[in-house]
């Protein structure tokens, strides 16, 4: 009977324990993270011969959860959180581009193509003229401004990212605190639990992880890599952050023969594999342009001077005073020298000839004892370093050469009788006494005029005019004659080769441990793939290449161009730098820049337009088949617009983007809600549950407590018997 009283009493205990376990469930249902819990309740073990059992015992309060389904829930959230940050950031951008009927870069296109029509129907307008001057910085300020709003975006997710960053790695820390806790008790707490639970469903907002807590260990990674092992032994999120600076080389190799370094400026290699040397005779020009704004050039036969007009020191095989004469055989480090001490030039990118090398105190060094083939690299780190370059290389009617090759300075010219030179406007003439006057008695005789510019190069008196452009008659009444011949028009452009130039890129990523981690979703891919120039998931960067395709298209169709018919012409500064026709080439020099950053619009140029330029501006409004990759304006190319329909289409490309990836929000928090509904379902503490397990415990406690009051009875039945 005294065992009767032993179980009833562990009866009322379990019962009790089960009522404050539904009390604490109840009031804790709104509390976020909380689990339910629930009593586990065993039998007492037998330790005598007794027939009936020894009572119940409540061993302990267990959490409801599934660690499968919250592991699927993390890898889920972390997903729509990526999604939501990249919807967050393209509707910004969105925002930057939105257009009213009246405001917007459109109308500052319509508004500039208007004055330009204005313009053209009286171009002695003062008022006209005034107008498309506002009107043309109107259009360059708009540009950089849209350009400037997607930076600053750029700007807000680089701040956000760090901000994060020390959010993961004090996440990381309260987990491992916790973990410290927990390791302090020989049954886990409930409570630490779900706080544990809580700080890695944090954490999965802003990267992807892996929960391992086999073996009564605890190890959380991060895309892949560890960062808590052992439940305390913590690893700090890093943020890396590398620039890769651009670097262009006008060269290309011999796949199919020796794979050679081959120079791009003084070889040409055709579809079919064939290299073929360029000649360059006395006069020819060789011009690097940077950004369309910034030119440098060199000609075969002049002179390069440095400092207090000391000759330039560029070819080291040769100490005569013949060493600042650009010629064929130096071509390359001319050029180079000629960049690198050009103001506009030198301050944006550094020439060399070949590769360079280090020497043992890290300087860079290349050859100056013979051409290889030019090197430019960026001043500047990363993407805000990046430039465009290529070379024009023309061989004008400029200049006159020497057929003999043989000879010196100091020989004496055969022929008696005058020699002239004319421009058109100004002549001069040198009266040859043949036996007597020396070739470079003809030379200096030349020289004394200004306008033209002789010298012996490559042992050929070689005559041009003082601007390398205007072409020169010559006559030549010496009996015999010197024989001199002009070149012919000949253009060309050499652009860097793609495969063996360094793009300029910016690289953002996260690491632990120097290790760089591979994330998969969360806030952080977000971001960090938005800030890294490489990455083909980049929005932003490819907003701001096609601004710059913009800007570059105007600048160089705004720059030059050539009549080559009624109503036809050949497009852009590019185009008429490979032009070989006999048309004039007329220079517009309206806008300049390689980039919306570098975008200049020139308004004293306004000043020198004519009919003929504002006819063929006109045109461009109209132009359906614009070139926005940078070459030559090429209308075979298929993936071409007009300046209105591109700008559209970059407009067009970040609704679509922001409607896509919206789409994938939208399907993604559908699948992170189904799996949270069926979660919630299993571990959330419902009410009506509860109030049916107080009910069915309070019964169980009652009957405890009725068997305690009949066990008494019969005790005291017993007590009373006399």
């Amino acid at each position: 009977m005294l065992g009767s009283l032993n179980v009833a009493q562990s009866g009322l205990s379990a019962a009790k324990a089960a009522v404050e376990n539904v009390s604490n469930n109840i009031a804790n249902e709104n509390t976020p993270g909380y689990k339910k819990r629930v009593v586990q309740l065993n039998e007492l073990g037998m330790i005598d011969g007794r027939m009936t059992g020894r009572g119940v015992r409540a061993d302990e309060t267990y959490r409801i959860t599934s660690q499968y389904m919250y592991d699927n829930l993390m890898t889920e959230n972390s997903k729509s959180n990526y999604y939501e940050e990249i919807s967050s950031l393209v509707g910004n951008v969105e925002f930057i581009f939105k257009e009213t009927d009246t405001s917007g870069f459109s109308s500052d296109l319509n508004r500039y193509f208007q004055s330009v029509e204005n313009l053209r129907s009286n171009p002695n307008s003062e008022i006209y003229k005034t107008t498309y001057k506002t009107q043309g910085k109107v259009l360059v300020d708009s540009l950089q401004n849209l350009y400037s709003g997607v930076e600053k975006q750029e700007e807000l997710i680089r701040t956000n990212l760090e901000e994060n960053v020390k959010k993961v790695n004090s996440l990381i820390k309260e987990i491992g605190s916790v973990n410290e806790k927990l390791g302090q008790y020989k049954i886990a707490s409930n409570d630490l639990l779900d706080k544990r639970d809580e700080l890695e469903k944090e954490l999965s907002n802003y990267v992807n992880i892996e929960v391992d807590k086999s073996n009564n260990e605890y190890e959380l990674k991060i895309g892949g890599t560890v960062a808590i092992r052992f439940g305390t032994n913590l690893r700090e999120v890093e943020l890396l952050d590398e620039k890769t600076t651009q670097i262009d080389r006008f060269s290309f190799v011999d796949n199919d023969f020796d794979n050679n370094i081959y120079d791009g400026i003084k070889n040409t290699k055709d579809s079919n594999g064939v290299i073929t040397p360029r000649t360059f005779l006395p006069g020819d020009v060789v011009t690097y342009k940077l950004d369309n704004e910034h030119e440098v050039s060199v000609t075969i036969g002049q002179k390069i001077l440095g400092p207090n007009n000391n000759p330039a020191e560029f070819d080291s095989t040769n100490l005569s005073s013949e060493d600042d004469v650009v010629t064929a055989d130096n071509l390359i480090r001319a050029l180079a020298h000629k960049i690198n001490h050009n103001t506009g030039t030198s301050s944006l990118v550094k020439a060399y000839n070949g590769d360079y090398a280090l020497d043992s105190d890290g300087n860079k060094i290349t050859s100056k004892n013979q051409d290889k083939f030019l090197v430019l690299e960026s001043k500047v780190e990363g993407t805000d370093g990046t430039f465009e370059g290529r070379i024009s290389i023309s061989r004008g009617t400029n200049p006159s050469y020497q057929n003999d090759t043989n000879i010196l300075g100091t020989d004496t010219i055969t022929g008696t009788g005058d020699f002239t030179v004319s421009d058109g406007t100004t002549s001069h003439t040198v009266a040859v006494t043949g036996g007597t006057t020396t070739y470079q008695d003809l030379v200096d005789e030349i020289n004394l005029q200004t306008n033209f510019q002789a010298s012996i190069v490559d042992g050929r008196v070689t005559i041009s005019h003082a601007d390398s452009v205007t072409p020169l008659t010559i006559t030549d009444s010496l009996s015999p004659p010197l024989g001199m011949t002009s070149t012919e028009i000949d253009r060309d452009t050499v652009f860097k080769n793609e495969n063996q130039s360094q793009e300029s890129e910016n690289k953002v990523s996260l690491s632990i441990y120097g290790n760089e981690v591979n994330i998969g979703s969360g806030i952080l891919k977000a971001q960090t793939e938005n800030l890294s120039s490489n990455s083909v998931n980049n929005k932003l960067i490819d907003y701001k290449e096609k601004l710059d395709d913009f800007a570059r298209a105007l600048s160089d169709i705004y720059t030059k161009y050539v009549k080559t018919g009624e109503e036809e012409y050949l497009y852009g500064h590019v185009s008429s730098d490979a032009y070989d026709g006999n048309q004039n080439i007329k220079e517009l020099n309206l806008f300049s820049g390689g980039d919306v950053k570098s975008l200049k619009f020139h308004e004293n140029a306004v000043n020198d337009l004519v009919q003929s330029d504002l006819d063929y501006m006109a045109t461009l409004q109209w132009k359906k088949d614009v070139e926005f990759d940078g070459f030559e304006q090429d209308s075979s190319n298929n993936a071409l617009s007009s300046f209105s329909e591109f700008y559209q289409e970059i407009r067009v490309n970040i609704s679509s983007d922001k409607e896509n990836n919206d789409f994938l929000l939208e399907a993604q928090e559908a699948v992170e809600q189904s799996l949270q509904s069926n979660f919630d379902q299993l571990t959330k503490v419902d009410s009506d549950e509860e109030m049916i397990n107080l009910i069915k415990f309070q019964a169980a406690y009652t009957a405890n407590a009725k068997i305690i009051t009949v066990v008494d009875a019969m005790l005291q039945t017993i007590l009373n018997i006399r």
